[in-house]
């Protein structure tokens, strides 16, 4: 039988279909957005997709509405919402505080973080996977990423993965350099992870071994997807092409037909694409002469990057939530437009068959807050249950 297990702060499913497709069985999922929830629903039907605020659903609710199933996996992404916004005096405060117990888990703020961690303590699976930003570790001196360890040993949990909590995405076969931080905890003592090897390299480890294979580029990413313009409204297009694909193009369409949705596109005003027909690629606003910045004049202390054209011959960079607001931070590297919905999801390694829904905005959320599905997958196959 499979292995159950539900996901918590789902989002898009980056996490859940990485599972799925590692041979995990989702049973149940939970997020606030009632976008990013249709988007689950569509694909994952015999999931249990409740839209709700996590403080507003124990633990003991949703396990009856997911029939009392045993859960083997819990994973998820919890934020923290003090993360940028405690500041130094408040975890100074917190210090001070140690003597009476006080932790990161009795600020009111981080009743979503606290959430997460009362889902272990009442399920109590065999594994949990909990997926943050890389400086969750380093954040104030360490003091948030401290005082969880000691929640996670007080549930009784082990951490399998102390020496390499920061996967990078290019790494294991994802079209984007993007880094991110997993607690992968157990509480059996015969199951066990086995840190997954690499993939995908950069080029200058591969100068001396022929058979390792190169990072994916944004062009092995995309350039096979419709041909489109700026602010296209089309959402399902014919691919551009159907033969000489690479591996990556042939993983992403199978089980797909020859069209494919979500080929939305943001509009660019008629300044904006000036000043993109002089960026080549891998250049940013900064590095243009003052007169072509004068086109589309910004803050120059704090948008110095605000544009950036991407580079078709090397991976993405990473790709946050707010693509669809700073969408000029991911100029296409041969048109003057920005990505496209698809070629965003794309790059975070979503197939061609997974539909978001929701207007452009949160569709482009959607993708941008998820985790890459290639490296949600390699986790997933690292489990070693033993039983």
């Amino acid at each position: 039988m499979k292995k159950k297990f539900i996901d918590i702060f789902c989002g898009a499913g980056g996490l859940t279909l990485g599972f799925e497709r590692a041979g995990y069985k989702c049973i149940g999922a939970i997020d606030n957005s009632p976008a990013c929830i249709e988007t689950h629903k569509i694909n994952f039907p015999r999931s249990y997709n409740l839209m709700n605020n996590i403080k507003d659903i124990t633990p003991k609710k949703f396990a009856k509405l997911i029939n009392n199933s045993k859960i083997d996996i819990i994973i998820g992404g919890p934020p923290c919402p003090t993360f940028s916004t405690i500041g130094h005096a408040k975890i100074n405060s917190i210090n001070k505080k140690k003597n009476n117990n006080f932790t990161i888990f009795d600020d009111e703020r981080n009743f979503l973080f606290k959430n997460f961690f009362n889902y272990i303590e009442y399920f109590k699976p065999k594994f949990f996977i909990m997926e943050n930003v890389p400086n969750f570790k380093s954040k104030y001196n360490g003091e948030i990423f401290n005082q969880t360890l000691d929640k996670i040993r007080k549930l009784k949990y082990k951490i399998l993965n102390t020496d390499n909590l920061i996967f990078n995405s290019a790494d294991y076969g994802v079209p984007q350099l993007r880094k991110r931080l997993f607690i992968i905890g157990c509480n059996d003592p015969n199951a066990s992870f086995e840190m997954p090897k690499p993939s995908h390299y950069s080029e200058d480890k591969i100068i001396n071994n022929k058979f390792k294979k190169k990072y994916i580029t944004v062009s092995q990413a995309i350039n096979d997807l419709p041909k489109i313009t700026d602010n296209w409204r089309i959402s399902e297009c014919e691919y551009s092409r159907h033969k000489n694909l690479n591996d990556f193009q042939i993983l992403m369409r199978s089980n797909n037909g020859k069209t494919v949705k979500n080929n939305i596109c943001r509009l660019t005003n008629i300044r904006a694409k000036k000043l993109f027909s002089h960026l080549k690629q891998g250049q940013k606003y900064m590095d243009l002469p003052k007169k072509i910045r004068k086109i589309l004049p910004f803050r120059e202390d704090i948008f110095f990057d605000r544009l950036k054209r991407l580079r078709e011959d090397k991976p993405s960079w990473t790709v946050i939530a707010h693509i669809g607001m700073d969408g000029y931070m991911y100029i296409h590297p041969n048109d003057n437009r920005t990505l496209s919905v698809r070629e965003a999801a794309r790059l975070q390694s979503f197939p061609d068959n997974y539909y978001f829904h929701g207007n452009q905005t949160e569709t482009y959320h959607q993708v941008g807050n998820a985790v890459p599905v290639l490296l949600a997958e390699k986790i997933a196959r690292s489990l070693k249950f033993n039983d």
